[in-house]
């Protein structure tokens, strides 16, 4: 620890100014500057070109030098956008010059640019700066992360907080009344979070961001980052951890980690390891200056340090960090850091209804009595605030899994990149776009993009009737389309007055479990009496809209011939179909990429939301070029959001995805074994009356009796409570509440489809008398 007791070179400025000519051919003003462990100034040349003259401290080695000048060579070569000095070689054309003491003594010297604009620690800070310094922090280590030299660990640096055992004999120079504080936080720095530091994520690093290594220029130019002297190679989270505490003090401790954090993880997330160990790191940095300090305050008084005085090692600081204590200073730094709490550390239930009653509504749509607080997926799997893991048989959004690596990198590379709308050109929304249209086999290439499923639907019934001149809409008796105005009239299911408009008809659905009698062609033939519903009332049909999978009206199975029955129909009125595949679609049913390929039929319409891009906003109508064309001719279509840079990369990481994993025989193999393992279990329990599986959406009919096939309807919300207590997730669905509703990620295992099944056997178990 050869630099506890600082001891700059003094060289006077006479003897600096020879040198200068002599080694570069320059000469100007000078002017002193402070530095903890070296000599250096400012020379200004009379062309008002600045240079920061920088004579070594004796104990420096070469390799040391050797290793800043190389880091900094390597940034200006990687990210020369990153405001850092540049080294000026010598007449010699090296970097590096020998420079004489009037003892004789022999020290090196180089020069490096002088960043203009006022050094940080002049003024104070807005948050907007803190953000500013974060995503800086970030963009060097991305800058520094292929840089590597053999002497970055070649010393024990002084500042390193993996040395506090090196200091922690010194803790008898704080005054009393803090030593207790120290002992405790070191011991449990060693204890707890230094064996950790191993595993983490490291590189080269700065190390030492802070008021007087940061300079600040005007007019929001680039911030300017100086002194590169304590390198190290080590955990990424002591770079953060020590610009998060000395940028602090006790009374904005919160405010600025939170600004620095929200900058920083915007371009490099943390990973839950290194958040946990936060804490511990930033308390290290204000020991390990308060140390320093009090060790050169009693042995080498005399000599400057301007460490003393400048918020390093704040006693105030160390105590409101221990105060707030490790849980809520982490829960505090993964919130900045756009993290769920902890597991284990969840904000009472109470508290967050409340909140959400407050800031909602007063009739919250929750599932689950008591509901779930969910902080992170993976795959299948959802974990809850307390640390539980959910398997996840319902959610039908993340199609490729829940934080699907390939999709969450795609989507944040492209964010670093660009995000901007259609009324510029650009390659990935129309690679996507031939993308979708190829997987129609070429029938739909003209797609218009959107947000969300619903607005998709919305747009659809609009390009009908302007293709048709008609208004009537068709739809199943208790479908679900999505929440627009126009769209919601013709989502049944989502109605609480049973009330349908006028221009909408509805079509009987084909459930043979619950109507045996009936074939395809009968419940094909009820779009006859719906078209003449509306024939009576002055109004022609402009489209029908069908979810492939049926999935509000029980996940009913395909029934052959019947939805070309309906289309057949409605084409001969004058109509268009349309094809809402937003659940349906994406493999969900496995063997084929779309829902209406197994009912043998091309729509006019395909409709997508949701799944497309994993959980990411998009939405797509693809039609036939002519279509699009004619609805152009009679709107200004255009959706700000819709087909942006980010989402089209959303969407084709998710058709990779589905390619490279061969998702969709992938779905019909796994809902096979599903669907096997479920009608065993019917055989056991025979409050099953039926099982529907087509691929990956599933359906269970739960009836009183299967001979009148009553519906179950309290015993199926029972069910689904005792599933979730077993850690399996599903849902309820049909027209009379009967119906478990399976919709698990396409990448889910066989291991995973196994643990649903012996779920369920003990859940059905606990319900029948």
């Amino acid at each position: 620890m050869k630099f506890l007791a600082a001891n700059p070179p003094d060289l006077p400025v006479s003897v600096v100014e020879g040198h200068l000519i002599r080694a570069y051919g320059l000469t100007g003003r000078m002017k002193p500057l402070y530095s903890e462990r070296d000599q250096n100034l400012l020379l200004r040349l009379p062309d008002r070109r600045a240079f920061v003259v920088k004579v070594m401290n004796g104990s420096e080695d070469a390799g040391q030098l050797d290793c800043q000048i190389a880091a900094l060579d390597h940034i200006a070569r990687v990210d020369p956008t990153l405001n850092v000095p540049r080294v000026l070689p010598t007449l010699e054309g090296g970097p590096l010059s020998e420079i004489a003491a009037p003892d004789g003594a022999l020290f090196q010297c180089y020069l490096l640019s002088f960043l203009e604009g006022e050094i940080a620690v002049e003024r104070p800070l807005s948050r907007g700066e803190l953000h500013r310094i974060g995503a800086l922090l970030a963009q060097l280590q991305t800058a520094m992360r292929g840089f590597f030299h053999p002497s970055l660990n070649a010393r024990p640096l002084l500042w390193d907080p993996r040395q506090i055992g090196q200091l922690s004999g010194h803790v008898d120079l704080l005054p009393s009344e803090h030593r207790g504080v120290a002992r405790q936080a070191i011991d449990r720095f060693l204890g707890r979070t230094l064996p950790r530091l191993a595993g983490l994520r490291a590189q080269a690093l700065h190390a030492d961001l802070h008021r007087h290594n940061l300079v600040v220029a005007p007019d929001e130019a680039p911030l300017g980052v100086i002194d590169f002297g304590d390198m190290l190679h080590g955990p990424i989270v002591i770079d953060l951890a020590n610009a998060l505490s000395d940028f602090s003090d006790a009374e904005t401790l919160l405010p600025t980690t939170e600004a620095i954090l929200s900058g920083f993880t915007a371009r490099i997330p943390l990973e839950d390891a290194e958040t946990d160990t936060l804490y511990d790191l930033v308390l290290m940095r204000v020991l390990v200056a308060a140390l320093i300090m009090a060790y050169r305050a009693t042995h080498t008084p005399d000599t400057p340090d301007y460490t003393a005085g400048e918020a390093f090692g704040s006693f105030a600081l160390m105590r409101q960090i221990a105060a707030l204590g490790p849980d809520t200073l982490t829960d505090h730094f993964r919130k900045a850091s756009g993290m769920a709490p902890a597991p284990g550390r969840s904000v009472p239930l109470s508290g967050l209804l409340e909140r959400r009653r407050r800031l909602m509504g007063s009739r919250p749509y929750l599932f689950y009595d008591p509901p779930l607080h969910m902080v992170r997926g993976d795959g299948v799997w959802l974990t809850d605030a307390g640390g539980r893991r959910y398997l996840d048989f319902y959610n039908n959004v993340p199609i490729v899994g829940h934080c699907n690596p390939a999709v969450t990198e795609a989507i944040a590379r492209q964010a670093r990149v660009l995000n901007t709308n259609t009324r510029y050109l650009g390659e990935q929304v129309l690679d996507y776009a031939e993308r979708l249209g190829a997987l129609t086999g070429g029938a739909l290439t003209a797609c218009a993009f959107v947000n969300s499923g619903s607005e998709a639907n919305d747009i659809a019934w609009r390009m009908a009737c302007a293709w048709t001149g008609a208004t009537g809409f068709l739809c199943q008796d208790f479908a679900y389309h999505g929440i627009t105005e126009a769209i919601d009239a013709v989502s049944p299911s989502a109605s609480k007055t049973g009330v349908l408009p006028p221009h909408v008809r509805t079509l009987m659905a084909p459930d043979t479990y619950n109507n045996p009698g009936l074939a395809a062609e009968d419940f094909a033939a009820d779009t006859d009496r719906a078209i003449a519903s509306l024939a009576e009332a002055g109004v022609k049909p402009a489209a029908v809209i069908i979810d492939s999978a049926f999935m509000t009206n029980g996940v009913l199975e395909p029934l052959p011939g019947y939805v070309a029955g309906v289309f057949e129909r409605v084409r001969a009125a004058g109509g268009l179909c349309i094809a809402d595949e937003v659940q349906s679609g994406f493999g969900r049913m496995g063997g084929h990429f779309w829902g209406y390929q197994h009912h043998g039929v091309t729509p006019d319409f395909v409709t997508i939301g949701k799944p497309a891009g994993n959980g990411h906003p998009i939405g797509v109508v693809l039609t036939r070029p002519e279509i699009l064309d004619h609805f152009e001719t009679t709107t200004a279509f255009f959706s700000t959001f819709g087909g942006n840079n980010v989402s089209a990369a959303a969407g084709l990481a998710v058709l990779d995805a589905i390619d490279r994993q061969d998702l969709t025989d992938h779905a019909a193999r796994m809902g096979a074994r599903f669907a096997e393992g479920l009608r065993k279990l019917q055989a056991r329990h025979p409050i099953i009356g039926c099982v529907r599986a087509t691929g990956l959406a599933v359906g269970l009919e739960l009836v009183a009796d299967r001979a009148t096939r009553a519906p179950a309807a309290a015993q199926t919300g029972r069910l689904i409570d005792l599933l979730k207590d077993e850690g399996v997730l599903v849902g309820s669905e049909g027209i009379r509440g009967n119906i478990v509703k399976m919709r698990p990620p396409l990448v889910v295992s066989a291991a995973d489809i196994d643990f649903a099944l012996a779920a369920l056997d003990r859940a059905l178990s606990r319900l029948e008398p």
